[in-house]
C-alpha cells in the first residue's frame, strides 16, 4: 500500500519558479506529492478555507501580498499547516524573521533542488507536528492547573458551607421525632429539610469540582447508570424544557464494570444530556453511547488518553458547536450560555472534569460549529464482581443502648448536632472542641467510640489525635467525619484502626447505621 500523497499548496506568482518546483518534486523518488499552485495570497488563502494541505510553500513577494503579513496571513487560516517560505538571495534576513514570526523553515530560490526541497517539506512536517504536541500538552498543564487552583477554592467554601448547612439538614429530623404526623408545621420542617438538601447537593458539586467528594469504590455497570437516570424525575424534566430533541442510545450489551460512584456518574451523565439539549434551541438528535474499547496506543485529544481497557461514555449532539477558544474554557465553574434559572447552577460541566478526574479517566471532545458536539468519556474497566445489595436497616436495629459517645469537633453547631442525634438515638454522649482535648478526656475517662472530625483548626487534626490516643487505648473503636471525602489521612487514620468514615452534614439513619455498625463488630 502506498503512503498518502503530501498534499502542497503553492502560493507563488512566477510562473517559471512554480514549474521548477513542480519538477523537483515529481523527481523526488519515495515521496509522492499533490500541488496545487496559487499566484496571489487571495487565491491561496481560498484553497485554505476548502482544503486541508500538509505544508505551504510561500513566496514573500506576491501581487497582493508582500514580507511578514504574507506570513502572518497564512497563519491566520492554516494555523496547523507547516509553512515553508520561499525567498530570494537579496532577502534571507526577512526569510528569517518569517520563521520567527511561525514559519517553519525557508528556502531560498537558486538554491533548490530535488533533494533539498523534498527534505525541507519533511523537516517542516515533522517539526510543526512537534510544536502542535508540545503546544497541546502545555494547553492540557494549563487547563489543569488553572481547574485544580479553581478547585483548592471551590473546597474550602464547601467545607465552610457544609458546616453551616448542617443544622439546616440535621435538626429537622430531630424535629419530625417530636412532633405528630398531623403536625401543621410538618409540612415546613421538611420544606426546610429539602432546601437544605439542596444547598448540601450544590456543596457536593464544589467538593467534586476540588476533587475531594467523590469515593471511587463501588463496582458499577455504565448501562444501569445510563437506564436509570433515562427514567428518572430529572429526566422528564429536562425533556419538558426541550419537546423538540430526540435521545437515542446505543450501549454495547456486555459492557464491563467500572469502579466508581453512582451517584457522581448520573450527574454526570444528566450534565452531559442537559448541555447537548441547550446546543440544540431548535431541536435536534442526541445519541447517548457506551461500549468497550482497548486502546492500544496513546489517544491525542482532550486529554491525552493512556493505553489500557476502558468503559467509553459518549454523548453527542447535532447542536451549535463549541468554537476552539470555548473548547478551553468548557470546563471551567460558572462559564455558561444556559439559560439562567431553568439550567442548574453553572457547575454542570466543571462537575463533570472532576467526576473523571477523579475516577482517573480521560476525557477527548470533538466539535465543529454548526454541525454538532460530542464528548467522551474513558473510565478504566474493572474484573471485580459487584456485591449483593443489602436491604436498609430498620431504625430499631441501629439504636444505642447506652453505650458512650466522644464527640471531637471544633465546631459548636456540629457538635450540638451529633448531641441531639445521639442522643435522641440513646447514647451517652460528651464533647470536646479539639484534638488535644481529646487525647487529654481519653488519659482519664473511656469512650465506647469516638466521632472524630478530621480537619480542626487551630491544633492537631483527627488522625494526630486518633495516633495518640490509640497508643495508650490499643483497639479504640472510632468514625472519621467531615465535609470532605476520604483523603490519605482518612484512610491512613482507618489503617490504625479508625473504622467508617461519614460525610457531614450528618443524616440520623446515615451516622446512626454507621456508628451501631462499628460498636457491634
Amino acid at each position: 500500500m502506498m503512503d498518502k500523497p503530501i498534499e502542497v499548496l503553492l502560493v507563488e506568482d512566477n510562473p517559471g519558479d512554480a514549474r521548477l518546483i513542480k519538477e523537483f518534486l515529481s523527481d523526488a523518488g519515495g515521496t509522492a506529492f499533490e500541488i496545487e499552485v496559487a499566484q496571489k495570497l487571495s487565491h491561496g488563502l481560498g484553497a485554505l478555507s476548502e482544503k486541508k494541505f500538509d505544508v505551504i510553500l510561500l513566496d514573500l513577494s506576491l501581487p497582493d501580498s508582500s514580507g511578514l503579513e504574507t506570513v502572518a496571513k497564512a497563519l491566520s487560516y492554516a494555523q496547523q499547516t507547516a509553512i515553508i517560505v520561499l525567498t530570494g538571495l537579496d532577502d534571507e534576513k526577512l526569510a528569517v524573521d518569517a520563521v520567527r514570526k511561525g514559519a517553519q523553515d525557508y528556502l531560498v530560490k537558486g538554491q533548490i533542488d530535488t533533494d533539498l526541497l523534498s527534505r525541507a517539506i519533511r523537516y517542516a512536517i515533522e517539526r510543526k507536528g512537534a510544536e502542535e504536541e508540545k503546544s497541546e500538552l502545555q494547553a492540557q498543564l494549563q487547563r489543569a492547573q488553572k481547574m485544580e487552583a479553581i478547585g483548592t477554592l471551590a473546597g474550602g467554601v464547601a467545607h465552610d458551607l457544609n458546616n453551616v448547612l448542617s443544622g439546616i439538614v440535621s435538626y429537622p429530623d430531630l424535629i419530625l421525632m417530636q412532633i405528630p404526623p398531623d403536625s401543621p408545621i410538618r409540612k415546613f420542617v421538611l420544606s426546610i429539610q429539602e432546601s437544605g438538601k439542596k444547598a448540601a447537593a450544590i456543596a457536593q458539586d464544589l467538593l467534586t469540582l476540588a476533587r475531594r467528594g467523590v469515593a471511587v469504590t463501588e463496582i458499577v455497570n455504565l448501562n444501569h447508570i445510563i437506564s436509570e437516570y433515562l427514567k428518572s424525575p430529572e429526566h422528564q424534566n429536562l425533556k419538558s424544557y426541550h419537546p423538540a430533541v430526540e435521545i437515542g442510545t446505543s450501549l454495547e450489551p456486555d459492557l464491563l464494570n467500572i469502579l466508581g460512584s453512582p451517584v457522581h456518574l448520573s450527574k454526570t451523565i444528566m450534565n452531559l444530556i442537559s448541555n447537548a439539549a441547550e446546543a440544540m434551541p431548535e431541536g435536534g438528535k442526541i445519541l447517548i453511547s457506551a461500549e468497550n474499547r482497548y486502546v492500544d496506543r496513546p489517544v491525542r485529544g482532550y486529554d491525552e488518553v493512556e493505553k489500557g481497557d476502558y468503559v467509553s461514555l459518549s454523548v453527542s449532539d447535532t447542536g451549535v458547536g463549541i468554537s476552539p477558544k470555548e473548547k478551553d474554557r468548557i470546563f471551567e465553574p460558572f462559564y455558561t450560555k444556559k439559560k439562567m434559572g431553568r439550567s442548574g447552577t453553572g457547575l454542570g460541566m466543571a462537575v463533570v472534569w472532576g467526576t473523571v478526574k477523579d475516577h482517573k479517566g480521560y476525557i477527548d471532545l470533538q466539535s465543529a460549529e454548526e454541525k454538532g458536539t460530542t464528548f467522551t468519556l474513558y473510565f478504566p474497566v474493572t474484573r471485580e464482581k459487584p456485591a449483593q445489595d443489602q436491604s436498609p436497616l430498620p431504625i430499631e436495629n441501629y439504636k444505642g443502648r447506652g453505650e458512650s459517645v466522644l464527640v471531637v469537633d471544633d465546631v459548636k453547631e456540629q457538635r450540638e448536632i451529633a448531641v441531639r442525634i445521639l442522643s435522641e438515638l440513646g447514647y451517652s454522649v460528651t464533647t470536646v472542641s479539639s484534638g488535644e482535648e481529646a487525647v487529654d478526656y481519653m488519659r482519664n475517662n473511656s469512650a465506647d467510640i469516638l466521632v472524630l472530625d478530621m480537619i480542626m483548626d487551630p491544633g492537631i487534626d483527627g488522625l494526630e489525635a486518633y495516633k495518640r490516643i490509640v497508643e495508650s487505648r490499643p483497639g479504640q473503636k472510632a468514625i472519621i467525619a467531615s465535609g470532605f471525602s476520604e483523603t490519605e489521612r482518612v484512610k491512613e487514620a482507618q489503617r490504625l484502626g479508625a473504622g467508617a468514615y461519614v460525610q457531614k452534614p450528618f443524616l440520623l439513619e446515615k451516622i446512626g447505621v454507621i456508628v451501631r455498625t462499628e460498636l457491634d463488630k
